[in-house]
């Protein structure tokens, strides 16, 4: 005992008087975070403003699990709802636009032998040009952009209507570039693809594309119309039906990677960053997939999930796993993209530190284990 500090001498002490409780008196022990106790007492109670912790404290129930979920849920499609009705209107299909290639024919039906045009009569193409004007022979400059086809066919007969007998026009848009929209990333099969009234939202246009590479879950739709974008979990438009939206002339359907995440820390087996690999990630999945709490030094009740939460006050969520229905709650409550798993020391973790600062002693193979103790 002489080599000891005198600190160490005084823990020791404390430690065969009165155990853990007395620990107090020591030097801080290291520890990965706060104490079960520090985190319930530092929250407030999810129905009042969030105090200086700035964190509601939520203890999680089979009931507060289901809502939490449908909340999630309702949240993000009203997210994504949001973000794609502020998108500039989908022009409508069936116009003519920059870049088409119009095939055009002109004739002149006369059955007294005279005509205008030669028979068959006057057949065309010609390329809309950056200002959405074609130059057409009898007809002269003629702006088609916007146009539908059947509206540009009566413009031509207004203009020829004095210069032969019933001159008829045929207008096909036979290569509407304007009518396409390209599909990239992602995609199985990138490239442009026409809409046509059978294939004009997003699921349609992203399946004539060969669908994603990527899991559902683990792809993120972006569509760039006019300047603005949005963007939706691709998972989440085949599930809502609201959000398969009409895609107009010229978008970009863009199909990104979804890099979902969420962390451990503290008493857990394996601590880290971890992906999803599926498109929900139950808390027991979770707890599955960091191999569980560590059994030497993890307190039962103090199993918490950090959740940032936008526009609102971030929430502590705390499972309590002395208690018997404890997994089952567990298996109801969805993790988030984001979410935090903390697992606090129990007390008794505090004796072996303080063990094995003083003699050595590593784990707790010299301390009853848990004590009985109902933290």
């Amino acid at each position: 005992m002489s080599s000891l500090s005198a600190t160490r001498r005084h823990c020791l002490r404390l430690l065969m008087l009165g155990g853990g409780a007395l620990l107090t008196g020591c030097a801080a022990l290291p520890q990965a975070g706060p104490s079960t106790g520090a985190v319930i007492n530092s929250g407030t109670p999810a129905q009042t403003p969030a105090g200086d912790s700035g964190y509601h404290f939520i203890p999680l129930t089979e009931d507060t699990a289901r809502a939490l979920n449908q909340t999630a849920g309702d949240n993000a499609a009203a997210t994504a709802l949001r973000a794609f009705a502020a998108l500039p209107p989908a022009a409508p299909l069936g116009r003519i636009g920059i870049g088409d290639l119009l095939h055009i024919t002109l004739w002149e039906p006369n059955p007294e032998g005279t005509t205008l045009l030669s028979p068959p009569g006057l057949d065309v193409s010609l390329r809309v040009d950056p200002s959405g004007m074609v130059e057409l022979p009898y007809v002269g400059a003629l702006s088609v952009a916007g146009r539908t086809p059947l509206a540009v066919e009566r413009a031509i007969m207004a203009v020829l209507a004095g210069q032969g007998h019933d001159i008829q026009a045929a207008v096909l848009d036979s290569q509407s570039v304007s009518g396409t929209v390209i599909v990239q990333g992602e995609a199985a099969h990138p490239g442009a693809y026409p809409l046509t009234p059978g294939a004009r939202t997003l699921l349609d246009l992203i399946a004539l594309a060969g669908g994603s590479r990527l899991a559902d879950y683990n792809t993120i739709v972006r569509i760039n119309r006019g300047g603005a974008q949005a963007q939706a979990p691709l998972s989440a438009i085949t599930a809502t039906a609201a959000l398969d939206i009409p895609a107009a002339p010229g978008d970009s359907i863009l199909l990104l990677p979804r890099h979902l995440q969420f962390y451990a820390f503290g008493a857990v087996n394996h601590p880290g960053l971890f992906p999803y690999d599926s498109a929900n990630i139950t808390l027991v999945e979770a707890l599955a997939d960091i191999y569980g709490l560590q059994d030497n030094l993890a307190a039962p009740r103090g199993v918490f999930i950090y959740r940032r939460q936008p526009a609102a006050a971030q929430s502590v969520y705390q499972l309590d796993l002395s208690q018997a229905e404890g997994f089952f709650i567990a298996d109801l409550f969805i993790v988030r993209p984001g979410d935090v798993i903390y697992v606090s020391d129990a007390p008794v973790a505090d004796v072996s530190k303080v063990l094995q600062t003083i003699s050595g002693v590593s784990g707790l193979a010299a301390v009853p284990r848990n004590f009985g103790a109902g933290y």
